[in-house]
This record gives C-alpha cells, structure tokens and sequence, in this order.
C-alpha cells in the first residue's frame, strides 16, 4: 500500500501500548504520521515512546482511562495542540474477560465490558469527532470481532459489546458524512495479542480451537501487525471510497464452519 498520505495524518490510537494499537501506533509512525497513542499500560507505553522517538518518529503516550471524560479530552486537546490538527481515531481500547453465560454475569462484570468496548469509542468519539471536523475531514476506525457476526460459547457481553461496535459505527459514519468524516468498523478474527493468549492457554492452545499459526491455513491467527496494516489503509486517502462498513480482517475464520 502506498503509505505517502499517511505522512500528513496526525492520529489518536487507544489501546495503544500493546497488541493491535501498539503495532498499529508504530506502522502510522514508521509512515510518517504523527501519532498520540493512550492506554492504561503505562510501562509498554512510555518505553514505546521513547524508542519510536528515538529513531526520529512523532510518538507521544499518554496514560489515559478511556472510562473517564475528562482524560480522554485531555488526550484529544493534547493531541490537537501538539500536532495542529486531528486526522484520525483508532478505537482500539478492549477487554474480554468473563467467559460466562448470561445468567452467570455480574452486573459488575457487563458493565465494565460495556464501558470500556462501547462507551469508551462513544467518549472518544465525542471528544474527538468535533477535531476531525476542525482539520477538515478524516477517518475513524473502530476494532470490533468476528464475534459481531458469529460467536462462541460464553461470549455474551463481548459480542454483544461488539455487534454495539459495528452499529455505532455505520451510524457515525451516517451522520458525519457530512463533515468529510468517514467511519469503519474493522471485524478482526483471533489475533496473537495479550488478550487473546489466555483463551488459547485455556483450551491447550489455537489449534484446540480449530485455529493455526500457518499462513497457508484457514482459519489462523493473525499478527498484530498485519491488522496494522488494514487500519493504516482506512485512515489513509487509498480508502476514500470506503465508509460506514464492517471490513473482515479475520484470516478467514468466518469462512470456515466450525
């Protein structure tokens, strides 16, 4: 992909010290972008800042909780003074941890998956949105799962949380379409992530669950950078035609029946 409009972005990631937002902060900076990625992880985030810095690229962490307002508009006013402008959102904040059936969650338990995977895009966005509209225009990519659209056992509020993803999605991308704002959803598969390792651990690994590590397998898992990859062509101008979709990133889980 030709990275060359990227080099005039300037980009928000959240989840941004590790997994998929951390590959995808570095691929952005490697491009030329200058980008602000937040988290919780304050240790991967701040020694992914000074090694990206070190080699010249325009990354910056900053510690933020994506449940609280006031941190993520901070987060974007920093980020819209220290760069003078806003191009782009990368919603990438989430967490799937209960493994339980409905009727064996806490109140507690959906609420915190609600606010993080859902309420946090919508904080973010709030937030962020009216500085994409101040630059101009932009893109917003926001991470959902194949569970949007096909799920397993002991999924409730992750998938549920994640079909909200691509709802809210297609809806912002509705209604700022008039600001030169365009909205995607990025349905990813299994994906060797911090997040992902527990559930292969638990059930004695990917291929247990039907999936592999070979790139010439259907269904596999993915690597963090080749999601990377797909969101920088959502944020760059090559994806100009593409708004208010959920774009499958899935290395071809939902191909296969399971």
């Amino acid at each position: 992909m030709n990275t060359a409009s990227l080099a005039d972005k300037a980009v928000l990631i959240t989840g941004g010290a590790t997994g998929i937002g951390r590959a995808t902060a570095i691929h952005l900076a490697e491009a030329g972008a200058a980008v602000l990625a937040i988290g919780l992880d304050a240790a991967e985030g701040r020694a992914l800042q000074t090694e990206q810095q070190a080699l010249g690229r325009r990354l910056f962490f900053r510690e933020v909780d994506v449940t609280n307002n006031a941190q993520v508009q901070s987060a974007v006013d920093f980020a819209e003074k220290e760069f003078d402008r806003l191009n782009g959102l990368v919603n990438g904040a989430a967490v799937c941890n209960t493994g339980k059936r409905l009727e064996d969650l806490s109140d507690a338990e959906w609420n915190v998956t609600f606010d993080i995977n859902v309420s946090g895009i919508f904080r973010v966005c709030r937030a962020g949105l009216p500085a994409l509209r101040r630059a101009g225009g932009g893109s917003v990519v926001n991470i959902a799962s194949v569970h949007a659209l096909a799920t397993a056992a002991g999924h409730a509020d992750y998938a549920a949380s994640k079909g909200a993803v691509l709802s809210l999605s297609q809806q912002l991308a509705l209604d700022y379409a008039v600001d030169r704002i365009r909205v995607n959803a990025l349905i990813v598969g299994s994906v060797d992530t911090r997040m992902s390792r527990p559930a292969f651990e638990a059930h004695g690994g990917p291929e247990a669950l039907g999936l592999s590590f070979s790139p010439n397998a259907i269904p596999r898992v993915g690597r963090p950078e080749e999601v990377a990859a797909v969101i920088a062509f959502l944020l760059s101008d090559a994806s100009s035609y593409i708004t208010g979709s959920g774009l499958i990133a899935d290395g071809g889980m939902l191909a296969k029946l399971m």
